[in-house]
């Protein structure tokens, strides 16, 4: 009977510390996540014909300005706020921007990775805009020009820092 008793009262004990080193592994394991400065290319994101996977210029998005989608067609004279596909031409040269949705930038984009160094208080958050713009460049032959093997990753990774700044001066 000793022996079951000492067996009897192992049991919880055995059962008590093994909940402790689990709740204390899952505390210890946190992946650290990566505050974007000015921006970050995140290759393989949305599909597009003749390509695998675009790279993607993520950068993080000021919810008190104007949206990106507004912005975009006051910029590109656009004639409508549903256009993700803004042909342009830069250095004498034809390209197409992809603007990413919410939706797109869920699907191909892991933004739990990323932190936000600028957070603002949901109440002054506009609508359902996503905490991050995501934009890729096509050339006119569907090249991805962001990769960094492109010929035109300089150039465009220029015209995208311009626009970004554009856009982020555009104070409510």
């Amino acid at each position: 009977m000793i022996v079951s008793r000492g067996t009897t009262l192992l049991k919880p004990i055995v059962v008590g510390f093994l909940v402790f080193l689990f709740f204390v592994a899952s505390c210890g394991i946190h992946k650290s996540k990566y505050i974007i400065d000015d921006y970050v290319l995140v290759p393989n994101a949305k599909n597009i014909l003749g390509n695998k996977g675009l790279t993607a210029y993520v950068f993080e998005n000021n919810k008190k300005i104007v949206p990106f989608q507004n912005f975009a067609v006051q910029h590109f004279n656009l004639s409508t706020y549903n256009q993700k596909e803004i042909p342009f031409t830069y250095n004498n040269n034809n390209f197409i921007l992809h603007i990413y949705d919410v939706d797109e930038i869920n699907k191909y984009i892991n933004t739990s990775d990323f932190a936000l160094k600028n957070q603002i208080p949901d109440a002054s958050k506009v609508n359902n805009i996503s905490d991050f713009i995501v934009l890729s460049v096509v050339n006119d032959k569907n090249e991805d020009c962001l990769l960094e093997e492109s010929l035109y990753q300089n150039m465009i990774l220029k015209y995208l820092k311009n626009l970004k700044e554009e856009y982020l001066k555009n104070d409510r």
